[in-house]
């Protein structure tokens, strides 16, 4: 080297021999401090509501974890914003994470964990050359950067949620939000906080279009614009694609545009990003989801809704109910279907409109006989919830013979027959346009009736009774005809429609007299016997009601004939025979003692004699027999028969002047109010109301 030295150097030594250590002391070179990462995407614009889930995304902040990062999925359909609330929340709490943001697309699968991990570590300033080989390794160096600093990782489009455990960074102070098409529910063991998305409410469904430029034109067609809103399914990324479109055909009305969305072929069109990305999901989707999928969208043809049970599913696709189960769990867990909290599935409406179109593959034999099995489930179980609500032995005109235990305690037999009371008049319009006419018959008489003595649904079962009716006469069967009028005609008698339920009930007992058939016309007799007392033709009701009970009586029916004794004692106290009534009531009520198993009547034979005992002034034994019929009324779970004992216990307690006639009405009346009962009306002008 010589002694000399041009150029610039550092640390210059020129010496002969050295003996021990050298030391350099000076300033030493500090590599530049390394920039914090802000890696989100833009800031979404036009957003909209998601407080409940901003609010849970707030608590996230806030919890103490210990050593271990926050962590958050959202899940939900495709198209519901996902990613739009992670980015939103982000920049409300972007000041929280000093050290940056780091976001990284996994594509829905389509890019791995080492790649996450990867682009993580470069993120955060470590060079290419130290960034190990090893999916574990780079994990591992991850954890060590991470430790201690507070950072905001957005893990977008995960498509494997095991990745995110594996990416959570030992560090209290950081934050892992992630969006999926899975849903995290099971995670919540690992300390993960799952947020199911669902579609916007219709309020803010207006107000993102609104803000889209549009308020002008939204405001101008209110009626349009919420049809238009829920053509879009109330999905953030349909509604952006409509915003987009009327924005390019400034000409069109709202109207228009609804129009548009009601053509499948436009539709299919306009919305094509919507329902490609549905392709996708059901491509990506396990073998046995994806051939049960097309089955769910039979469904929306038959169902309003539509809602529908595991066990709806097993009998539509001819599945055991476990494996139905199964397979819709993992619908499920993928967001394709949604679960309410009675353990029933639901499809979002631009779901079920894909299904659809993927059910016509199916072809049209195999789709009629799903739906033929389905109806024949719907018979069956609720042939089961019928005879566990109502009289195993009481007059059915189609006597379904159902093996097998019944599943159903009462309590739950009523609560799934409300449950499924939209999907039994599905499966009766469905039978009816398949004339499937022995089906429609047995459902009216069956599951729908035995819903209709628990709680009453008049705009629903007297629209299904008129499909029973031409289903009989398509078959010439007189007596399910006799059958179908009389239960029709006593709902038109509850309703206050005394002429139509007259009518109804002539032509009954006239359709069953022609049919030769003694029970049925012992019941039309009956029917018309009720109607007739409700038009306080008193003596022709007793008439109709001793013939049925002679009827009853030739049969060797007993429990018929304490029915026609307890009717006929009612009427007999229309004429004023109070005393000859109450006689008859009795043997009515001793008869029934043979069949403990109904627990309605005695109650209802109850309220007729407290109303001979009021017509009498004996309002002592009335309050007794009131009291003691609304008890087992309430144990029962009846409540639409709490309304008539509750109005007559007031009736009593104000003559007596006894205290609590005033909350034994308003009972009443909401009870009448909520059935849509004409009876509404005269409670409310005794509780002094208009």
């Amino acid at each position: 080297m010589g002694n000399e030295n041009s150029g610039p150097v550092r640390n210059l030594v020129q010496a002969g021999a050295i003996y021990g250590d050298v030391h350099f002391h000076g300033k030493q070179e500090v590599p530049a401090p390394q920039e914090a990462p802000g890696q989100l995407v833009a800031e979404p614009v036009n957003f909209v509501d998601r407080e409940p889930e901003r609010e849970a995304l707030d608590a996230l902040l806030a919890e103490a974890r210990g050593a271990r990062a926050g962590c958050a999925v959202i899940s939900g359909i495709r198209g519901v914003g996902k990613s739009a609330l992670g980015t939103y929340w982000s920049y409300r709490v972007i000041d929280s994470f000093e050290h940056g943001q780091v976001r990284f697309d996994f594509g829905l699968g389509q890019r791995s964990l080492g790649e996450a991990a990867e682009h993580c570590l470069r993120s955060l300033g470590v060079g290419g050359d130290r960034i190990p080989l090893s999916e574990d390794d780079k994990i591992s160096l991850l954890r060590t950067k991470t430790r201690g600093r507070k950072l905001l990782f957005f893990f977008d489009n995960v498509g494997d949620l095991a990745h995110v455990a594996k990416l959570l960074p030992a560090s209290a102070e950081s934050v892992v939000l992630c969006t999926s098409h899975h849903d995290a529910a099971d995670l919540v063991v690992d300390g993960i906080r799952p947020i199911r998305l669902a579609a916007l409410d219709p309020g803010h469904a207006l107000d993102y279009l609104r803000r889209s430029g549009l308020r002008e034109r939204i405001d101008a067609e209110p009626a349009a614009a919420a049809e238009l809103v829920d053509r879009c399914g109330r999905l953030p990324h349909v509604l952006r694609l409509v915003a987009k479109l009327l924005q390019r055909r400034t000409s069109w009305s709202i109207a228009r545009a609804v129009r548009e969305l009601s053509d499948k072929r436009r539709r299919r069109n306009h919305l094509h990003e919507a329902f490609a990305a549905l392709d996708l999901a059901v491509e990506q989707l396990p073998a046995a989801e994806a051939k049960l999928y097309p089955w769910l969208g039979l469904f929306p043809g038959v169902f309003p809704g539509p809602v529908f049970s595991a066990g709806a599913v097993a009998a539509l696709a001819d599945l055991t109910e476990f494996d139905a189960e199964s397979r819709l769990a993992e619908l499920h867990r993928t967001c394709l279907v949604e679960e309410n909290d009675q353990e029933q599935y639901l499809l979002h409406d631009l779901v079920g409109e894909h299904a659809s179109e993927a059910a016509r593959a199916l072809g049209a034999a195999r789709r009629d006989d799903a739906l033929r099995r389905l109806v024949g489930w719907y018979r069956r179980q609720g042939a089961f919830a019928d005879r566990m609500v109502m009289e195993p032995s009481r007059l059915r005109v189609v006597d379904d013979e159902v093996d097998g235990e019944n599943p159903f305690t009462r309590e739950e037999a009523l609560a799934w027959l409300e449950r499924e009371r939209v999907n039994l008049l599905g499966m009766v319009r469905l039978a009816a346009e398949s004339n499937w006419h022995v089906d429609v018959i047995a459902l009216c008489d069956g599951p729908l009736w035995a819903l209709h003595n628990q709680h009453k649904h008049y705009s629903d079962t007297l629209p299904a009774l008129l499909l029973a009716i031409a289903s009989a006469q398509e078959i010439e069967d007189l007596a399910a005809e006799a059958r179908m009028r009389s239960l029709r005609g006593q709902l038109l008698m509850e309703c206050g429609e005394l002429d139509e339920a007259h009518e109804e009930c002539a032509k009954a007992v006239a359709a069953a007299e022609q049919a030769g058939h003694r029970r049925i016309l012992a019941s039309a007799l009956e029917f018309q016997g009720k109607v007739l007392h409700a038009r306080d033709e008193f003596a022709e009701a007793v008439g109709n009601f001793e013939r049925a009970r002679r009827l009853n009586e030739e049969l060797g029916r007993r429990r018929g004939m304490a029915l026609q004794e307890y009717l006929m004692g009612k009427s007999l106290s229309g004429l004023g025979r109070h005393d000859e009534a109450l006689a008859v009531l009795r043997t009515a009520l001793d008869r029934l003692a043979e069949f403990p198993e109904d627990k309605r009547t005695p109650g209802r034979i109850g309220v007729a004699a407290a109303r001979a005992h009021q017509a009498l002034g004996q309002h002592e034994p009335a309050i007794s027999a009131l009291r003691e019929a609304i008890a087992a009324t309430r144990e029962r779970q009846a409540s639409f028969d709490l309304a008539e004992p509750l109005e007559l216990l007031a009736d009593s307690l104000t003559a007596t002047g006894q205290p609590g006639a005033r909350d034994c009405l308003a009972e009443a009346l909401e009870i009448y109010e909520q059935a849509e009962s004409p009876k509404a009306e005269r409670v409310a002008r005794k509780l002094g109301r208009e």
